[in-house]
């Protein structure tokens, strides 16, 4: 008996591969066959003019309402130069048709009672044509099973039907993803992946542009993708273009980087499925819409609590966003070390909780008293949202709160922690990974940080991009560029090696023995002792002019001519920096991930690279031998970055956002 068991089993294992072999066979070949047709190789007229060109939108008020309800049109601006990955190019299109093939078989079932179910809901085709953007802005034609009324407007995006236009067969498929599945034919026959940047209609124009700005029209489109799992309707067309653009980066990056950045994906859809997460009938940006109403989203008093680890960087970077908080009725709680100056923050309605934070140091027996308090404190508080910033706020908050109430992690920069791979540097990658991993939000403030928590896998899904702190273009107001004879340069910082110290005091004794109608100053505190023996030295040589910290440190920016950071590394966006160009001031700085943001090379002040003293003295030394009105000019053009792209508003804006989603 067992062995006639064995034997029907290997016969039926037998057929069943003959006949998925057959199939596959077959369904190849009807693939390539509608390939040409599904590109529109037969038909000129009905391709992209501007296929394989990079385009920006130009708004237009004479051109008709795009499918995004915008007036205007594409211009092309350059050639697409994206080379595929050998990942990109082989090994996930292998995965396409392996899981694309598997997934036409095995829910076949799924496929017929869906057709049954459009037919019975509204007579009409089962199945949904309709042109798409594909690799490089080639057109495609794209298959769904209909979830709209056969009266629907063809080439016209969900958010734009006021009254939806969806069945109600159609509003379940769409709900649960069962509309996309037509789409397994379009991977199987080549003209989508399974993950990728959804497909924009062929006659969404600023979607098209907005992507091309992050590289994102580069790769194939996909059944789904970070902008998917992250919203999908929720999301305003300039944060799904984003998504898609970090999504573009990764698969570009490496092999390897594609390769976890699509299993991240893979899992996250198959969670957002089950979730239902992001789907909301009215489409692309009806979260944002709804928060005018109000009944709905943003309204009522929230209680914001802030985690800090000094007086000082809370005052100086977030007390407008504190300001504004308490000015629109919400309450605040400021979790912060024990400080004279506090009492601003109760003056203007915010209540304090003493908090003891050592902010530099390792010891576990602090640290666990630390996490001990806020495990205590916040369920007391209970508050709707919490802020954070900073490595330990960041870590132990997000230990105690583990999901269960919403945090917003600010990556102000990492400082010397993951500079070299030591101990400290590995605990603190597990501690991120068992923490801000699964904070509500994690803020970036520059692109090297949030790439290297990303590689290291110490964030999901759940982080954003800000500029930086922002800067407070009232309190840091644009003033003329000095011109008295003396070119002055300054620096403002903890006197410390990480910062840059060293090659500072080097480049001021090569600079001020050539040129002695020079200036090198040295503002921050000075708490090493051995730094505080070499800057005593240099001083007295006549080098350099320490002059501490300071709380007039506008009015020393004033004087000077350009602020110099050489740091090492791990510095978020450098609000000495910030300040500086929006004084107008020249600013030079080493060529790392923040400080790059802040200075454009040549326009704004220099880069170089770090701890290379002799390209910070070149770069210094070309401020000193430009004219006054060379050095005029490029202070003010830093001003006019600043005020651009740093404006602080953009970060309160932001955050102001995240309160008004509770």
């Amino acid at each position: 008996m067992k062995e006639q068991t064995k034997k029907n089993l290997k016969t039926a294992a037998t057929v069943t591969g003959l006949a998925l072999g057959a199939t596959y066979i077959v369904m190849r070949h009807i693939a390539k066959k509608q390939y040409p047709d599904s590109v529109y190789a037969n038909q000129p007229e009905e391709q992209n003019p501007v296929q394989g060109r990079k385009v920006v939108f130009v708004e237009n008020a004479n051109d008709p309402v795009n499918a995004d309800g915008k007036q205007g049109h594409l211009e092309a601006v350059g050639n697409s130069t994206h080379i595929p990955t050998f990942y990109e190019k082989y090994i996930k299109r292998g995965f396409d048709v392996v899981l694309s093939f598997g997934g036409l078989v095995v829910l076949a079932p799924v496929y017929a009672v869906t057709a049954l179910a459009i037919k019975a809901d509204d007579p009409g085709p089962v199945f949904f044509k309709q042109k798409r953007v594909g690799t490089d802005k080639s057109y495609f034609e794209l298959l769904k099973f209909r979830s709209m009324s056969v009266n629907t407007p063809k080439d016209v995006p969900t958010h734009m039907l006021q009254n939806g236009g969806i069945t109600k067969v159609g509003a379940f498929i769409r709900k649960a993803s069962i509309d996309e599945l037509p789409q397994l034919w379009n991977i199987f026959r080549g003209n989508m992946s399974v993950i990728g940047p959804r497909p924009a209609l062929w006659n969404q124009d600023y979607l098209t542009a907005e992507r091309d700005k992050y590289g994102a029209n580069d790769v194939k489109p996909g059944l789904t993708g970070l902008a998917q799992i992250s919203g999908r309707d929720e999301l305003e067309i300039e944060k799904k273009a984003k998504y898609d653009g970090v999504y573009a980066d990764a698969l570009k990056k490496s092999s390897w980087s594609g390769f976890i950045m699509d299993f991240k994906m893979f899992l996250g859809s198959i969670s957002a499925t089950l979730h239902r997460k992001g789907i909301v009938e009215g489409g692309t940006g009806t979260i944002a819409k709804e928060k005018a109403k109000a009944d709905t989203i943003g309204t009522g008093k929230k209680r914001v609590l802030f985690l800090a680890n000094h007086f000082i960087t809370l005052h100086s970077f977030r007390k407008e966003l504190i300001q504004r908080l308490v000015e629109e009725g919400h309450e605040v709680y400021l979790s912060l070390p024990e400080d004279p100056d506090n009492k601003f923050f109760e003056d203007i309605g915010c209540h304090i909780i003493i908090t003891e934070i050592d902010r530099r140091g390792v010891n576990p027996v602090k640290d666990m008293k630390l996490i001990a308090f806020y495990k205590k404190m916040i369920p007391e508080i209970n508050p709707d949202i919490i802020f954070s910033y900073t490595i330990k706020p960041n870590i132990y908050g997000s230990l105690v709160t583990n999901g269960k109430f919403r945090q917003v992690c600010n990556i102000t920069g990492t400082g010397a922690t993951f500079l070299e791979d030591t101990p400290v540097a590995r605990i603190c990658k597990s501690l991120y990974r068992m923490s801000v991993k699964k904070a509500y939000k994690v803020f970036f403030q520059n692109t090297g940080d949030r790439d290297f928590f990303i590689d290291n896998r110490m964030i999901g899904f759940n982080y954003e991009m800000l500029p930086g702190s922002g800067c407070n273009l009232e309190e840091h107001p644009y003033t003329e560029m000095p011109d008295d004879g003396v070119v002055r340069f300054l620096f403002i910082g903890r006197v410390m090696k990480l910062k840059g110290i060293d090659e500072y005091l080097k480049a001021a004794e090569i600079l001020k023995t050539r040129y002695p109608n020079t200036e090198f100053i040295i503002a921050g505190w000075n708490e090493e002792e051995e730094y505080q023996k070499i800057v005593a030295e240099s001083q007295e040589k006549g080098f350099v002019n320490y002059i501490g910290f300071r709380d007039d440190i506008n009015d020393w920016i004033a004087k000077c001519n350009c602020t110099v950071l050489p740091s090492h590394g791990g510095e978020g966006v450098p609000n000495v920096l910030l300040e500086s160009a929006a004084m107008g001031r020249i600013c030079i700085g080493s060529n790392i991930p923040g400080t790059a943001n802040v200075i454009d090379d040549g326009v704004t002040g220099y880069l170089f690279e770090s701890e290379d003293v002799e390209g910070l003295v070149a770069a210094m030394e070309r401020v000193v031998t430009m004219g006054p009105d060379c050095r005029s000019a490029m202070g003010l053009a830093g001003h006019e970055k600043i005020k651009a792209e740093f404006d602080r508003q953009i970060v309160i804006d932001k955050y102001i956002d995240e309160v008004e989603k509770i």
